[in-house]
């Protein structure tokens, strides 16, 4: 199984074309739904009383939730628009509710398990993680700016006991304090993480280890939607193949990488989590065949 611990959130997403609210959202959904077509995945997590019950069945036909608490108050709701390129994100609000006081508890069927993400939550609370955790074979990890300028230190003491890091351009440079997307993955290897993905949004992402680097264009699309949850699903995509084929060498990363974009690609075609909740197998392995052919030269 693959053990995901991130954010379950009810997401007002506004784009120049259309504004969508209370829709399921978060890290922890967007991940754990995309691993799940490729491999058993369970979700650690918290949600309010109000969580409506249509999203709580979404979630329970694709994903184990024995680690899901409810408790009493509102879900985590994150408002946010985007401007005419669909690149820059702007925050409105943030309520994190019950969110706030989330304290992760593995269960114990899960503290065996040999892969574990970690999504972008607060860095004390991926380290209370790791400590119920029993030695898993694929443990990475996510962040995002606010720890990086608030936490960094407890940010990098996550990264030493991770074997990969998946971060966007924006957080690598700020944790790096350097532009070189090149340089700043290798300063992070330097932490102690086996390899370091660094998604680049609509120009793909690139994998860095101490033996290979391997740069992966986004699949190109006539048409982005909501690029909500893109990097989180990507996340879902290349951790749900490694684990699947259960080894962790050159050619089955560089593979990940791509079922990773192809997931991302997926995500960004609909509002929330709809496209995903539409796709079948064979649509991602299609999209993948196609995606090789594109690159081959």
């Amino acid at each position: 199984m693959i053990v995901a611990i991130g954010s379950i959130a009810l997401d007002t997403t506004r784009t120049p074309r259309k504004t969508v609210r209370e829709v399921l959202g978060g890290s922890g959904t967007y991940f754990s739904i995309a691993a799940s077509f490729f491999h058993q995945t369970g979700l650690v997590g918290v949600v309010g009383s109000d969580f409506p019950r249509r999203y709580r069945r979404i979630l329970e036909e694709r994903v184990d939730l024995v680690g899901l608490q409810v408790k009493e108050g509102k879900t985590f709701r994150y408002d946010s628009s985007f401007d005419i390129s669909l690149n820059k994100r702007t925050t409105i609000k943030t309520e994190l509710n019950v969110f706030e006081g989330f304290e992760p508890v593995v269960p114990e069927e899960y503290r065996k398990v040999k892969y574990v993400y970690l999504g972008n939550i607060d860095p004390d609370q991926q380290l209370r993680v790791l400590d119920q955790m029993r030695g898993p074979k694929l443990a990475v990890s996510d962040t995002i700016e606010l720890w990086i300028n608030t936490k960094r230190e407890r940010v990098v003491e996550v990264l030493s006991r991770m074997n990969g890091v998946i971060l966007n351009d924006d957080e690598v440079r700020l944790l790096c304090g350097t532009s070189n997307i090149v340089k700043c993955s290798e300063m992070v290897l330097d932490l102690g993480v086996d390899f370091v993905i660094v998604k680049k949004g609509e120009h793909g992402a690139i994998l860095t280890t101490r033996d290979f680097i391997f740069p992966s264009p986004a699949y190109p699309l006539g048409e982005v939607v909501d690029p909500t949850g893109a990097g989180d699903s990507f996340a879902g995509g290349f951790m749900g193949h490694v684990a699947r084929k259960e080894v962790m060498d050159e050619k089955t990363l560089k593979e990940a990488v791509v079922y990773g974009n192809v997931m991302g690609s997926f995500a960004v075609e609909d509002f929330s989590v709809n496209r995903l909740l539409s796709l079948t197998n064979q649509d991602i392995e299609e999209r993948f065949r196609k995606y090789k052919k594109l690159i081959e030269f």
